[in-house]
Order: C-alpha cells, then structure tokens, then sequence
C-alpha cells in the first residue's frame, strides 16, 4: 500500500509543479503590470519571489502528500545516499510516475 501512495503522491506531486512553474512568467508580468513595475531587476526581483513562495509551498504539499516528490534525480540521489526509507522497488515504481508527467 505505500507504494501506491507514494507513486500516486508523485504524480500528483509533479503535475502540480509542472502546472505551477508554467505560469510564473506570466504572473511576473501581471504583478510588475499591477504594481507598475518595468523589466530589468525589479522584475527578477518578483521573479525570485514568485518560486520562493512556490517551492515552499511544494515542500508543504509534497509532506502532506506523505513525502512525495517531483524530480526523480534527487529521489535516486536520496536513496543511494541512504537518507530515503524507500526500497530498489519503491523507488523504480516511483520514477515512472514523475516521467509520465513532464512528457
């Protein structure tokens, strides 16, 4: 049972972050445009704001999701550091579910 967890967890996980990511540049603009801020660095600025708010709020999701993760890089890198508690098998059942998302 929790490696269906974690697989549906990590699908969920990393359509909400593909879905998310997509739209920053388009909230950059419609944030500058609202406060009437130009290109250059304060637009980075809004920028840097926008996926500091986003990924601490993927961390938030991804534990109440039970741990679930968006990029199977670093679930591979957990688990040959030893840090993740999943086995071979759970973590080869999740990369699919984190592919199938970006494709």
């Amino acid at each position: 049972m929790g490696v269906v967890k974690g697989v549906v967890g990590d699908f969920v996980m990393t359509f909400i972050v593909i879905f998310s990511t997509s739209t920053i540049g388009i909230l950059t603009h419609i944030l500058g445009s609202a406060f009437g801020i130009g290109q250059g660095l304060t637009s980075l600025f809004i920028t840097m704001v926008i996926v500091f708010v986003l990924f601490s709020l993927f961390g938030i999701i991804g534990d109440a999701l039970g741990g679930a993760a968006f990029n199977p890089a670093g679930t591979a890198a957990f688990y040959a550091a030893g840090v993740a508690k999943d086995s071979l098998y759970s973590v080869a059942a999740r990369f699919p579910a984190q592919v199938l998302n970006c494709a």
